[in-house]
């Protein structure tokens, strides 16, 4: 839960990206004519699904005061999607200029800092929603699309990937104690227990010692597109939402996705397993007991960097009451894995 699109300073302005919407096309070599568009979830940029006669576009607008909206983010993120679409995963497509370029500096003041704009291909599917409930045979699944996506990664790399922020799961001890005081009693004293652990299991020095990739990071529920939502094991049908994309402890891949996909689940401690059990099955590589050991606790960091961000996006919206339900799932499997 990363909190209400509308508190997060330097999001582009809406109507100038709409206005702009004929030059970008142009600028990517997409047909003219008429079009449609719908703005889609985002929270820190601003996405649009722009619908012509010959095809379905994402044009995503990023934010210029945040790093990850820096033309080396954006230019690592490409070869991301290029690298995992060699390997066979389904991504989309990123649209070029004539000149090869792929991304669009827009002219218009739409932030406080540069916003660079991109064109993707829009992918179809379907996402499969938190209180669904998931089978182990999905979980494994799940697990192994995790080692499929480290496989495709191995040896690869860039210098934008090398970079660190908010969300990076080595700094969720001093992100999390930094929003501590946005928490009820009960629930500070919880997060500074876990936290406590976190420290201890995943200190710099063990951390450091961790085998270490190039992870998409988060693999989470609405950045999976599958082909329906009606079987135990759906035929995935696109990754989505590259700009978590780090160099990072390798395990943390899987512990995202096992983190995320954990809410709303009967047994939290089950959906840890299976996924752990389904990446295992899939990479060829054994993972030492400190791997398992940062596995579980990464699983259940990554809850606990949410729910300590819509905690404190509650308070600067304490009206908005999306905020304070979408964090409760989190809290009771922080609570289950205790």
């Amino acid at each position: 839960v990363r909190g209400s699109w509308d508190m997060v300073e330097g999001r582009p302005c809406l109507e100038t990206l709409v206005s702009k919407l004929p030059d970008i096309l142009e600028h990517f070599q997409i047909a003219g004519g008429p079009f449609r568009w719908a703005e889609l979830d985002s929270f820190d940029d601003r996405n649009l699904r722009v619908t012509l006669e010959g095809g379905t576009y994402v044009v995503k607008a990023h934010n210029g005061l945040l790093p990850s909206g820096s033309l080396e983010r954006l230019q690592a993120q490409d070869q991301l999607i290029t690298r995992l679409r060699e390997q066979g995963l389904p991504v989309p497509d990123v649209l070029r200029s004539w000149e090869n370029c792929s991304t669009f500096q827009l002219e218009a003041p739409l932030s406080r800092g540069l916003c660079l704009v991109r064109v993707l291909s829009y992918l179809e599917g379907v996402t499969i929603k938190n209180d669904t409930p998931k089978s182990p045979q999905f979980l494994r699944a799940l697990g192994a699309l995790c080692g499929r996506t480290q496989l495709a990664l191995d040896g690869f790399d860039a210098e934008g990937f090398h970079w660190t922020w908010d969300w990076d799961m080595k700094c969720v001890p001093q992100v999390v104690r930094s929003k501590l005081h946005h928490l009820t009693s009960e629930r500070r004293n919880l997060a500074q227990r876990l936290c406590d652990g976190y420290a201890e299991a995943l200190s710099e020095e063990r951390v450091s010692k961790l085998p270490h990739s190039v992870l998409h990071a988060d693999l989470n529920d609405t950045n999976l597109l599958f082909e329906s939502d009606g079987s135990d094991a759906p035929a995935l049908a696109g990754i989505l939402d590259f700009g978590d994309s780090i160099y990072s402890c390798r395990i943390f891949e899987p512990a995202i996705a096992a983190g995320y996909f954990s809410l709303c689940q009967a047994d939290p401690v089950m959906v840890l397993q299976e996924v752990l059990r389904g990446y295992l099955e899939k990479v060829p590589w054994e993972i030492a007991e400190d791997e398992v050991l940062a596995y579980f606790h990464a699983a259940r960091g990554r809850i606990l960097l949410s729910v300590a961000f819509a905690a404190e996006n509650s308070q600067l919206e304490p009206d908005n009451e999306y905020l304070a339900h979408t964090s409760e799932p989190g809290w009771a499997v922080l609570m289950a894995l205790d």
